[in-house]
Order: structure tokens, then C-alpha cells, then sequence
């Protein structure tokens, strides 16, 4: 009788843990009409001012790469990546670099109005203000790199003989 009564609290805790991260996942993503995601060739030198990433008239210009996916989400993969990018890890560990390949744009009738930049390897990142995502950390890195791979994206966020991170 104890075990079931301990079986029961386990599982009514994990239920609503889960129910948390769905709500949260759907709150965030209602704010948006469209999600795309974009991949880049290299990653881009951050600390050169003329290699900077602008939003212009809706248009996304970043110097010196080549976009090798361009992709709106479906919602499926909407909220596996909205689902990683909101969580927490007990333990986050975030490189001293930041390497951006890749790049994922919110949209609001047709209007880009948030964007999330980042690297998969790394960690690093950087967001519009209108995003609160937690840090990514290699640790979600990793898990993202998951949903890139099931994406069948080109560039999944793996390093390869095609895609150096250095």
C-alpha cells in the first residue's frame, strides 16, 4: 500500500512537471504566427562590427556567410526546439566562445519581431529583447543537435569535415 500511495505522488509530480513545461512551450509560441530557422556555412566573426547580424525590413542580412538551411518550422518541430530552448538544466556549462550557425526568427504577420541566435557547440547565444530563454548551455546544446538531426537539417550543429565550429 505504501509503495502505491509513493507511486502515485511520483507520478502526479512528474504529470504536472510536464504539464508546466507544455503550458509554458504553448504560451511562448502563441505569440508567433510563423518560426524559421536558418543554418549558416561558418559561423560568423561577433566581434567584427561589419560582420553583424540586422534585421532590416523584414529581411535578415549577415556578411560574409551562406545560408545551407532555410526552413519554417511546422509545429511539431516548433515545440521540440521551443521545449529545449525554455528548459533548465541542474547543471549548465557555457563556453568562453561564441560561434553562431544558427539562427531562428519569430514572426508576427509576416514581420520578423524576435530573433535567437546561436551555437550549438558552445552554448552561446544571443536573443532580441522580447526573448527570455534560459542559457544555452552545451548540455541543451546537445539535445537541440537531437532535433536538428531529425530535422535532417544540412547543417545539424554537428562539426564535420563541412561545417568547422573553428
Amino acid at each position: 500500500m505504501k509503495e502505491q500511495i509513493l507511486l502515485l505522488i511520483s507520478f502526479s509530480i512528474f504529470f504536472l512537471s510536464c504539464n508546466k513545461t507544455e503550458d509554458k512551450t504553448s504560451e511562448f509560441l502563441k505569440k508567433y504566427d510563423k518560426i524559421r530557422l536558418i543554418s549558416y556555412n561558418k559561423h560568423r566573426d561577433v566581434f567584427r562590427p561589419k560582420y553583424e547580424l540586422k534585421i532590416e525590413k523584414d529581411t535578415i542580412q549577415i556578411p560574409n556567410i551562406k545560408v545551407i538551411d532555410n526552413i519554417v518550422l511546422d509545429k511539431y518541430f516548433s515545440q521540440k526546439i521551443a521545449e529545449v530552448l525554455l528548459s533548465t538544466e541542474k547543471e549548465c556549462i557555457v563556453a568562453d566562445c561564441y560561434n553562431p550557425r544558427h539562427l531562428i526568427l519569430f514572426y508576427k504577420q509576416n514581420k520578423i519581431v524576435d530573433f535567437y541566435e546561436f551555437c550549438a557547440e558552445c552554448g552561446g547565444s544571443r536573443q532580441s529583447k522580447n526573448i527570455n530563454f534560459p542559457e544555452l548551455c552545451t548540455e541543451k546544446g546537445d539535445r537541440i543537435i537531437e532535433v536538428f538531426k531529425d530535422l535532417k537539417l544540412k547543417n545539424d550543429g554537428e562539426e564535420t569535415e563541412n561545417y568547422k565550429y573553428f
